[in-house]
């Protein structure tokens, strides 16, 4: 049911994606027969929702989980345990069915993934029309207009190849080829950290039209802090294959309750170059903990300069609500009195 039509009828439009204790591993093989020696926990337990017609974020450093959570969302990732639901389906009976792909595609970093350098962009997106059957054959090409037009590409640039656009041409034909399936739900998958800053705003916006105009929602990832307070609805921050904290955009940036979030944020850059920066007394220290020899208790633990004992040990602290409708935090002592008043210092510091 599309968000019209729900509205039309007085229910709720359903969520785009439910991720329910979702947890990723891959084999570690070595030697001349590449036995399998151990196991990676690339994701491990995470849980949220995407809303209908929204745009997710998730942000963290290298290493912490969130392209292979983005993976898993549309099939290409392995689920070890879990549940993820995409549209109301079960990913694995939408996959054995073959329906995943009209429902949940993704957007990659580098187009040349999802463009054939052989294939002109019109001939790639008609492709994609004609194989889905989206529209009748004798209006694919039709489609394929309506599709350019949509992502900002001149009707001229349609018969030229991958090679011959510019980065963010190419990263609007790969947006355009990923629509042409008329999906509800795109993994967007760092597509503008390799690009330059007045493009990523060109993209960024794209994003929010697209969101606006269609019936689509959208998973962000990335690690820019500025072009994710500009785009996002929600954010969900990843550290070591565990969520750490998930908040409403603005209210993240404004009160964030993580050790692991107030780091990430004092790593912003500021724009005047001779203004103090926050001054945050959480570092990043340590490398992120081995995905091969997870870390009992908090993955942040060895990095951050509040952890105790209880940090230290048993399971990982649970995602606890701080209060504010729809923000949580993985912390044991984020709501201790030595904690708030030492990060909320460091917020008032900030310029």
């Amino acid at each position: 049911m599309s968000v019209e039509a729900a509205a039309a009828t007085g229910t709720a439009a359903p969520d785009a994606v439910v991720v329910d204790d979702l947890a990723v591993r891959f084999p570690i093989r070595s030697g001349v027969l590449r036995r399998v020696t151990g196991t990676a926990h690339a994701v491990d337990g995470v849980s949220f929702t995407v809303p209908a017609r929204s745009i997710v974020t998730i942000v963290g450093e290298s290493g912490s989980g969130k392209t292979t959570t983005g993976r898993a969302l549309v099939g290409l990732s392995p689920v070890a345990s879990g549940s993820v639901r995409v549209q109301g389906g079960e990913l694995d009976r939408l996959r054995r069915d073959g329906h995943l792909p009209r429902l949940a595609q993704i957007v990659y970093q580098d187009p040349y993934a999802s463009l054939n350098p052989r294939m002109t962009i019109r001939a790639t997106i008609r492709e994609v029309v004609t194989v889905h059957r989206t529209v009748p054959r004798e209006q694919a090409a039709e489609r394929v207009e309506e599709l350019l037009g949509q992502v900002g590409l001149r009707p001229e640039l349609a018969d030229r190849y991958p090679h011959e656009l510019s980065g963010g041409q190419r990263q609007r034909a790969a947006i355009a080829r990923a629509l042409a399936v008329e999906p509800r739900f795109i993994v967007c998958d760092e597509i503008v950290s390799a690009l330059d800053v007045s493009i990523q705003g060109q993209i960024v916006n794209l994003l929010k039209d697209l969101r606006r105009d269609r019936d689509v929602s959208f998973l962000f990832i990335s690690h820019d802090m500025s072009v994710v307070r500009h785009l996002s609805d929600r954010v969900i921050v990843m550290y070591g294959g565990k969520i750490m904290e998930t908040a409403p955009c603005e209210e993240l940036f404004a009160a964030p309750r993580h050790p692991y979030t107030h780091a990430l944020l004092s790593a912003v850059p500021v724009p005047d170059p001779r203004a103090p920066g926050p001054g945050s007394a959480v570092r990043t220290r340590a490398e992120p903990p081995d995905p091969a020899a997870p870390l009992p208790g908090c993955r942040f633990q060895r990095s951050c300069p509040f952890a105790t004992q209880v940090c230290r040990e048993g399971d990982a602290p649970p995602q606890t609500p701080t209060g504010t409708e729809g923000h949580t935090v993985a912390c044991h002592h984020f709501d201790t009195p030595a904690v708030r008043d030492a990060l909320s210092a460091e917020r008032t510091q900030a310029p």
